[in-house]
């Protein structure tokens, strides 16, 4: 156990510095996120969905990131007949961190880990979704009409959770931490799991997303 000292302190104010402004100026200041395409097709079986999406990464975000805490991308699909019937519903979602010391980014999702080090190419890899299976062709009816619905969002870090954390640093009865320890001569390394955890686990957490868009109508047997 080591102390958490006046310096690591500073360094997470200049941090929240950042979150304690998040919301001001950040809706419409690249446009309205939205989803830009849907691309729908058949992969061994399965009816897949691509998309691109455009204006997630506001200076905000950007800012947020850069600075050490994570952002959080949620991907929202749903599969109607025509007559508005749902047939499924899916959510996948990808982390977005980055890491001051190595200076490296990392986007953990479901069934991936990608570490990348340009911005660049987070924004890149962040701003699409590449053949997402949704269902199997079997399960669907080729007489029937369907449509893919998507919306997608950014997850940032709260004002409230951000003064949660302020008032944390600043409680003299938390002057002591658990810190893993690494071989850099500071000894100190972010438990940035346990930060997510704690960002993320409000029910009533902000979250900024598009609309919803829909796909053309398509029956499963004109699809490639």
């Amino acid at each position: 156990m080591k102390k958490f000292d006046t310096g690591l302190k500073f360094f997470f104010f200049l941090q929240l510095s950042i979150l304690l402004n998040f919301h001001k100026g950040f809706s419409g200041e690249r446009g309205e996120i939205r989803v830009d395409q849907i691309e729908l097709s058949l992969t061994q079986g399965y009816l897949t969905v691509a998309a691109v999406f455009q204006n997630l990464f506001s200076p905000k975000i950007v800012g947020t990131i850069q600075s050490g805490l994570p952002s959080i991308i949620e991907i929202e699909i749903r599969l109607l007949q025509e007559d508005k019937k749902s047939i499924i519903r899916k959510r996948f979602t990808r982390t977005i961190s980055y890491n001051i010391w190595e200076e490296r980014y990392t986007i953990n999702s479901e069934d991936s880990t990608r570490v990348l080090n340009e911005f660049n190419e987070v924004k890149k890899f962040g701003s699409q979704l590449e053949n997402l299976s949704l269902i199997t062709k079997n399960i669907l009816n080729e007489n029937v009409r369907y449509y893919v619905r998507i919306r997608v969002g950014i997850i940032p870090i709260s004002t409230l959770q951000a003064e949660k954390v302020t008032d944390w640093l600043q409680d003299p009865n938390q002057s002591e931490e658990y810190l893993a320890s690494d071989d850099r001569s500071s000894g100190f390394k972010l438990n940035i799991n346990k930060l997510v955890s704690f960002f993320v686990g409000s029910k009533k957490r902000s979250k900024y997303s598009s609309k919803w868009y829909s796909s053309k109508s398509f029956r499963i047997n004109e699809l490639k």
